[in-house]
C-alpha cells in the first residue's frame, strides 16, 4: 500500500506543470499589446510602458519552479514575437513605486516557462535568455502581494551591463517610452523580411472573385516555399499545439490575396505542386475569421487543402509553404472553387503547354470542318459532332515527354477541326465525350501563339479536357483522338467559356 501511495503522489507531483500551462493562457490576446523584435531595434532598452502587474492566479501554487511566485492574469500581460536569434536578450520589470514587490514569468516558443521575482539586489524582477529560438515570447509581470495592483516598465535589452540597479531604471525611465496602440500592436515594427506579414504586396498579385465566378475552379501560378519557419497561427491555446496545421517554411510576403465578394456555401482553395511533382506543401491562409492552415487533403495524400463553410467576405490571404526543407522553392497551381473539387479531382490546365507535339501537321487542312468563333457565342457549350482516331501513335512520336501531359492514343497527321477565334479571349475550355461508355478519347489543340494542348483523362473519368487561358485571336487546331487503337471512335467535341464538365455530358451526348 505504501508503494501505491508513493506512485500516486508522484505521478501528482509530475502532473503539476501540465496544470500551470492549462491555467495560464499563453495564446490569448495580451491585456497590453505586443511587439516584434529583429536586430537593431531602437532604443536599447526598449522601454513598454503601463504595464499592470498582478491578477487572481497564484502562480506559486503551480509548481512552476523555486522563482515561480506571485499573482498574475491567465492571459499574458504583453507578448514579444523575436524575428531575430538573439545571441543574449534580457527582459527586466520595473515598478513605479518601490514599494511594490513583482515577479516575471515568461513563456518561450518552445513551450518552457521561465520564471524570476528579484535580481541584482532589488526587488525586480530580470530575466536573461541565450541562443534565443525564434517565435512569440508570452510574459506575465506578477504582484508578490494578493489582490494587489502595481503598474511599471518592461525593459528588453541585449547589453548585459543594463540591470534593474542601473542609472535611470531603478525609478521610472523618464526617457520617451513606447506604448501600446489600442490594437495592441507597439513600436518597433517587424523588419522586413523576417515574419509573414500580409501587408506585403502578394508576390503573385490580387484577384477578386466573387460567388458564381467562372471559370471554377480559378488557378493562379504560384511559388512556395521560402526561409521563415511557420509559426502555429491556427492554435489558440496550448492544447491545441499538436494539432497546429500551420507549419513549413515560408515566405515574408504572401502568394495571393483573394478579395471575395457575395455569399456563398463553400470556399476552397488547395494546391498541386509541378516542380518538383513529389513536392510535400501546405497552405496558410489568413482569412477574414482568422488563421486556417493546412498540410494535406486527406490522410496518405501530401497535397494541402483548406475549405470555408459560409465564407465572410473580405480578404483572404494565402501563403503556399513547403513542408520539407527552408529556402527550397516549388512551383505549383492554386486552385480557388466553390465546388467540392479536391487535388485529385481537377482537370489539367494551361500550364501543361508544350512547344511541339510530333507527329501531328498544323499546317495540314482540317479533315471534318472549320468555322469562326466569335465572343459570347451561343450556344454555350457549342456541341460538334467529332470521329476520333487515325494512323499516327502520338505516344510513340513524342517518347521524350512525360505520359502525364496527356501526349497519348492515335490520330489523324491533320487536325479535325479548325476555329478561327475572332476577339482573344481570357479562357475556352474544350472537351471530348465519346458516344460508347467504354470509349476513351484524346484531345491535341495548337494555338496561333504556337503552343501545343495535350489531354487523356480529366475529372477522374476517361474524358478529355483542354482549358486554354489568355487566348489570341486567330486559328486553332483540333485533333481528337482514340486512346486505345487507330479505330474510329464516334462522339461529340463540346467547347464551352463556363465550367461545364464532360462528366455533366456523359449522359446526354448526342
Amino acid at each position: 500500500m505504501r508503494r501505491l501511495l508513493v506512485f500516486l503522489l508522484a505521478c501528482l507531483l509530475l502532473a503539476l506543470p501540465a496544470h500551470a500551462q492549462e491555467v495560464l493562457s499563453p495564446n490569448a490576446e495580451p491585456d497590453h499589446g505586443g511587439v516584434a523584435m529583429g536586430v537593431g531595434f531602437t532604443p536599447d532598452p526598449l522601454p513598454v510602458s503601463g504595464i499592470l502587474a498582478g491578477g487572481n492566479i497564484d502562480v506559486g501554487a503551480l509548481s512552476m519552479g523555486q522563482d515561480c511566485r506571485g499573482f498574475v492574469t491567465a492571459q499574458p500581460d504583453f507578448r514579444i514575437n523575436i524575428v531575430y536569434p538573439f545571441p543574449f536578450l534580457r527582459f527586466i520589470f520595473v515598478s513605479d513605486s518601490l514599494l511594490n514587490d513583482t515577479s516575471l514569468v515568461i513563456r518561450s516558443p518552445g513551450g518552457t516557462y521561465r520564471c524570476n521575482d528579484d535580481s541584482f539586489s532589488v526587488d525586480n524582477p530580470t530575466l536573461d535568455f541565450r541562443a534565443l529560438a525564434m517565435g512569440e515570447y508570452a510574459i506575465w509581470v506578477g504582484s508578490l502581494a494578493p489582490n494587489t495592483t502595481a503598474q511599471g516598465t518592461l525593459y528588453v535589452t541585449v547589453a548585459e551591463t543594463i540591470r534593474p540597479s542601473s542609472t535611470g531604471l531603478v525609478m521610472p525611465f523618464a526617457a520617451p517610452v513606447i506604448t501600446p496602440t489600442a490594437g495592441g500592436v507597439a513600436l518597433p515594427t517587424p523588419i522586413p523580411g523576417t515574419v509573414m506579414d500580409e501587408a506585403l504586396t502578394p508576390i503573385h498579385g490580387i484577384s477578386a472573385l466573387e460567388h458564381g465566378f467562372l471559370p471554377d475552379p480559378y488557378w493562379a501560378v504560384a511559388v512556395g516555399g521560402g526561409a521563415l519557419p511557420v509559426p502555429p497561427h491556427d492554435a489558440a491555446d496550448p492544447s491545441q499545439l499538436a494539432e497546429s496545421e500551420c507549419a513549413g517554411y515560408a515566405t515574408a510576403a504572401p502568394q495571393l490575396r483573394l478579395e471575395w465578394r457575395g455569399i456563398s456555401t463553400r470556399l476552397r482553395l488547395f494546391y498541386i505542386p509541378a516542380t518538383p511533382a513529389d513536392a510535400d506543401t501546405g497552405l496558410a491562409v489568413l482569412a477574414p475569421d482568422g488563421w486556417l492552415c493546412n498540410r494535406s487533403f486527406a490522410p496518405g495524400f501530401v497535397d494541402p487543402l483548406v475549405e470555408f463553410i459560409n465564407p465572410a467576405e473580405g480578404d483572404y490571404t494565402i501563403w503556399v509553404t513547403n513542408e520539407a526543407a527552408p529556402a527550397a522553392p516549388v512551383s505549383g497551381i492554386l486552385y480557388v472553387t466553390e465546388k467540392e473539387y479536391y487535388p485529385t479531382f481537377v482537370p489539367e490546365i494551361a500550364r501543361d503547354a508544350l512547344p511541339i507535339v510530333n507527329g501531328l501537321d498544323a499546317a495540314l487542312p482540317p479533315e471534318q470542318g472549320a468555322f469562326d468563333l466569335p465572343d459570347n457565342f451561343a450556344p454555350d457549350p457549342l456541341v460538334v459532332p467529332a470521329l476520333g482516331g487515325g494512323a499516327v501513335d502520338v505516344r510513340a512520336a513524342n517518347e521524350t515527354l512525360d505520359t502525364r501531359q496527356g501526349c497519348l492514343g492515335y490520330t489523324d497527321a491533320a487536325p479535325d477541326y479548325t476555329f478561327n477565334l475572332l476577339v482573344p479571349l481570357a479562357y475556352l475550355r474544350l472537351f471530348f465525350v465519346a458516344t460508347l461508355p467504354e470509349g476513351d478519347g484524346v484531345l491535341v489543340v495548337h494555338t496561333p501563339d504556337g503552343r501545343w494542348y495535350c489531354n487523356d483523362d480529366s475529372y477522374n473519368s476517361v474524358h478529355p479536357t483542354v482549358n486554354l487561358v489568355g487566348l489570341v485571336a486567330g486559328v486553332h487546331q483540333v485533333w481528337v483522338g482514340n486512346f486505345d487503337a487507330p479505330d474510329a471512335l464516334p462522339g461529340s467535341l463540346y467547347i464551352t467559356q463556363g465550367d461545364t464538365s464532360p462528366l455533366e455530358m456523359v449522359t446526354v451526348t448526342p
